[in-house]
């Protein structure tokens, strides 16, 4: 026998019969495919997006927050200042198959799920979704909601396997078949969809596809899904259990703000003085990815320099962007000049996208088409802005698109354009008049400072006498050509503002009196003081800085009197006689309002223990006094300011929760107008402990039980109604001080002394150890914390240093 290997290998019959699997019947064949020509296409997306590149000169990699409730018992401080973990683990190892990843406008939402594609579509398949797919949900047709997804996303997958009949023109490929396969891959649960553009549907196609995505259980087919979206409404469909329930079935993610290290290396050299004083005043700018990608532009294109202000900043990327796409700088001009005509009627009727709800974006439908129909049907567009139904594609720097709406990539967009046309408008005095107290118009009117500079003065005017002063700081920066006398005035007005919530603010304090009195003169000054302090133009977040103006013109050092507690001098002046008025008038105030909440108990004269100083020597004597039964109410505070917006609403919103978010200055102003005065820590103290040495108002600590005050220890985080907790009334019948919110105190000589003023009584965001009597707390007198209320005593002093002045027991 031959040693060699030379016969025949025998085959069973079942083998020989088996036919070779055709590429389009494979699963394999197609994702590999699919994976090798989607990553050329993403990569050049990429590309044209990034300007070329992935490093951080290029792309601003996001940080991923985690922002899951947890599954445990949570302090009311976290649950109001949560610690987000970061996301550090790929998506896919992530607890669930379904992904909500929630970011604002202009946070780099697309950038990011195309950047993600191109990983999973570089180097080896994920074992168990190999094949990634981006989807822009603006796609599906409107009014069909999530029915018609698969057949979008099956096609659009079909035409890039296609593609490799370009590469290999003999290969023969059934698109029938190759449908079915790509349908049984989705089916086999081997898909990774990134879903885009959620934000543009249609209101009731945005619940549906919701609801399909997160909500049902197997609409998706047990495939992995990245959702991204902003946080916005569904509409009247979208119940609390129905959203709800998609919370549950998500993972939940959110894109954190761009951090300082990682926006100075994408801005390199481009952040330069002037970007880091606009920053001061628009911090939000530099938060947003996709504005410092228009900075970083800018500088790229040596256009940078001289750019100072956002409306700048802005129209210089806007001019930029449409010529380098048109090479034709007066057809770039033609495109802005007709985007402001649009925004501007946008505005009018009152179609801010900012503070749209659950109507997303605008219908295309409301540009209005002129024309006869062309051959295919679509109506011929006459506005420039269009191309038949769509935009023209040099337009997606400003706006974003689906077949039937359309959005500003960033609502910030359409508060420039809106402004160049009120710019355009003859009448632009009596718009802004009309209005400047509107905060839908505050981006669009700032703007417009930018816009038109030789008008600023004229501006200004307008501001001042509609008591628009907060906006008309807002606008200092961009009004470069506005006069000094009016710089001045503002910054008086605005000078007590807190710094951490107004920083650009800050240096407001530098501003003395005898400057703003030397630019205006005393009669123009007083008559425009007046008006502010008129009910339909007051502000009270200025009101304190005003009384410092008018008191310094009639020679009286404000300051000092709040500090020596004898305000006699202020009611002398005679712009304020109607102001201090107006509490007991019924023409001006619900009377009835005032008289309730303003109640107030008789605290006797006499000693009592102060602090832990128990000594009789030690004792602190009081002359009688009376205090009021609450803290000051969100109903009584709007009878003082009717223009008054609740700073935390989310923690006090009704009418007889305490108000929260106003600040020492303008606690001693509201006091004023009510014929009172803000306690001293003596006066406080006597009120909530009586004279027995009290821990708490209504004597020892009941261990933890409920119905004595508001503090987290309950957990309830919010303020509760003044009235709630009756148990817990101090011996004096003064309700609620302990918990619920701290309460501003009045500093002896504060103004010169301190930078911080004392709050007592502990607040519903602080444990009930804060809420004894003795406690002292501090904050910034301008900060508006969510914690801090007041309530009033009345006049005149009632501690004395001297002995000799103290009124028997």
């Amino acid at each position: 026998m031959s040693e060699t290997n030379d016969l025949p290998v025998l085959r069973t019959r079942e083998d020989s019969l088996v036919p070779q699997q055709r590429p389009d019947e494979s699963q394999d064949w197609v994702i590999e495919t699919y994976r090798r020509h989607r990553l050329a296409e993403a990569s050049v997306e990429l590309d044209m997006m990034l300007d070329g590149g992935r490093g951080r000169s290029n792309y601003i990699k996001p940080v991923l927050l985690d922002v899951n409730p947890v599954n445990f018992r949570q302090s009311v401080q976290d649950k109001v200042f949560p610690v987000y973990r970061e996301v550090d683990e790929n998506l896919l190892d992530v607890s669930k198959e379904k992904i909500m990843l929630e970011a604002g406008a202009g946070m780099g939402k697309t950038a990011f799920l195309k950047v993600y594609e191109e990983a999973m579509l570089t180097g080896e398949p994920h074992p168990v979704y190999p094949m990634p797919i981006y989807f822009n949900l603006g796609a599906l047709p409107e009014g069909t909601g999530f029915t018609q997804y698969f057949n979008f996303v099956c096609d659009q997958t079909l035409q890039v396997v296609l593609k490799e009949k370009e590469d290999d023109p003999e290969l023969e490929l059934d698109e029938d078949r190759l449908l079915t396969t790509i349908r049984s891959i989705m089916k086999s649960s081997r898909t990774l969809f990134l879903l885009d553009g959620l934000d543009l549907l249609s209101p009731e196609d945005r619940f549906a596809v919701y609801f399909d995505v997160m909500v049902e259980a197997h609409a998706m087919k047990s495939n992995f899904v990245v959702l991204a979206a902003r946080s916005i409404n569904f509409g009247p469909m979208a119940t609390a259990s129905i959203i709800k329930r998609g919370e549950e079935a998500a993972f939940r993610i959110k894109l954190e703000e761009v951090e300082d290290r990682d926006m100075i290396g994408f801005l390199g050299k481009a952040y330069n003085k002037p970007m880091e004083h606009l920053r001061l005043w628009r911090s939000e700018l530099f938060d947003c990815p996709l504005v410092l990608k228009m900075i970083r532009s800018l500088f790229d294109a040596e256009l940078l320099e001289g750019i100072n202000t956002e409306n700048e900043l802005y129209g210089a990327s806007f001019r930029l962007n449409l010529s380098l796409e048109n090479e034709d700088k007066d057809k770039g001009g033609l495109l802005l000049d007709e985007f402001a005509k649009l925004a501007y009627r946008q505005v009018l009727r009152g179609d801010f996208q900012k503070y749209e709800d659950a109507d997303s974006g605008f219908e295309k439908s409301s540009l209005g088409f002129h024309g006869e129909p062309t051959q295919a049907g679509k109506p011929v567009a006459v506005n420039p802005l269009l191309d038949g139904e769509d935009f023209i594609p040099v337009l997606h720097v400003v706006v974003q698109q689906t077949a039937t709406r359309w959005e500003y990539r960033r609502p910030s967009f359409q508060e420039y354009f809106a402004a160049q046309g009120l710019a355009s408008d003859s009448d632009w005095k009596s718009v802004v008049k009309k209005y400047c107290r509107d905060k839908k118009w505050a981006g669009v009117i700032r703007f417009f400072a930018g816009a038109k500079p030789s008008l600023n003065d004229e501006l200004f005017d307008v501001l001042l006498q509609e008591g628009a002063v907060f906006l008309a700081g807002k606008c200092l920066h961009e009004a470069v050509q506005v006069s000094e006398r009016y710089q001045l005035l503002v910054k008086q007005l605005l000078k007590r503002q807190c710094k951490n919530a107004h920083p650009e603010f800050a240096s407001f304090r530098l501003i003395d009196e005898k400057d703003v009195l030397a630019a205006w003169g005393d009669e123009p000054l007083k008559t425009l003081l007046a008006n502010l302090l008129r009910r339909e133009k007051r502000d009270g977040r200025i009101l304190y800085g005003l009384f410092e103006m008018l008191a310094f013109i009639y020679g009286i050092d404000f300051n000092k009197a709040v500090d020596d507690q004898d305000e006699g001098p202020v009611h002398s002046i005679s712009e304020l006689r109607e102001f201090f008025a107006e509490y007991g008038d019924p023409g001006q105030v619900k009377t009835a309002t005032v008289k309730k909440w303003s109640e107030r108990v008789t605290v006797s004269a006499g000693k009592f223990i102060y602090q832990d100083e128990s000594d009789e020597e030690d004792k602190i004597h009081l002359r009688e006094y009376a205090i009021m039964r609450y803290p000051v109410t969100n109903a009584l505070y709007m009878e003082y300011d009717p223009n008054h917006e609740l700073a935390h609403s989310k923690y006090s919103w009704a009418p007889d929760q305490p108000v929260l978010g106003v600040s020492y200055y303008e606690a001693v102003v509201f006091s004023l107008w009510l014929g009172l005065r803000l306690p001293t820590e003596y006066e406080w103290e006597k009120a909530a402990r009586g004279v027995d040495d009290r821990i708490y108002p209504w004597g020892e600590a009941s261990g933890y039980q409920a119905g004595f005050a508001n503090t987290a220890d309950f957990v309830l985080g919010r303020t509760n109604p003044v009235t709630e907790h009756e148990v817990g009334v101090s011996p004096y019948g003064c309700w609620d001080m302990a918990g619920n919110v701290w309460e501003w105190c009045a500093p002896l000589q504060g103004s010169v002394i301190t930078t911080q003023n004392i709050a007592r009584g502990g607040s519903w965001l602080n444990y009930l150890v804060h809420a004894k009597c003795t406690y002292r707390n501090s904050f910034d007198p301008a900060e508006r914390s969510m914690t801090a209320g007041f309530r009033c005593v009345s006049q005149p002093k009632t501690y004395f240093e001297d002995d000799q002045e103290l009124l028997p027991d």
